[in-house]
């Protein structure tokens, strides 16, 4: 823990900001999502979006990846594809970045399998998983920052 906190402080001042932003919205899109669903996260996390200072400066789409990586790493509690899609583009819509939202299933699985990622520049900029070609998009969102 002190390790992590050693690195947290050797971070410059908008790394740190960033990380706090995704932490808050990697924590609170958990509950809202499992309280208020999908439709109402993404209004809260849109107006949200609107208010975070940080992001301006600092949200590049690597950086963001960045983010909300160690803070679903690093905060206590299983954060899955979609609170980690859900508050990588609201950072991304914070930073003026376009990008793509898109929602998948698993179509080689006999089980019920869905996914949540972001594609950013045509590349997976979250939710990239081993065998992502099993998954095929049911919707995407084109999201304009």
């Amino acid at each position: 823990m002190r390790a992590q906190l050693r690195e947290f402080k050797a971070l410059p001042r908008a790394r740190k900001l960033l990380l706090c932003e995704a932490a808050v919205l990697v924590a609170a899109s958990k509950t809202l999502l499992t309280f208020a669903g999908l439709e109402t996260a993404e209004r809260y996390f849109g107006t949200i979006s609107q208010f975070l200072p940080c992001s301006r400066r600092s949200g590049s789409p690597a950086s963001v990846r960045w983010a909300v990586l160690t803070a679903a790493t690093y905060l206590p509690g299983t954060y899955d594809c979609l609170d980690r899609a859900l508050t990588g583009s609201t950072l991304l819509v914070a930073s003026d970045q376009p990008h793509r939202l898109r929602f998948g299933v698993d179509t080689r699985s006999d089980t019920f399998e869905a996914h949540a990622w972001i594609e950013s520049n045509g590349d997976v900029l979250l939710g990239d998983v081993d065998d992502f070609g099993r998954f095929r998009a049911l919707t995407e969102r084109e999201v304009r920052g």
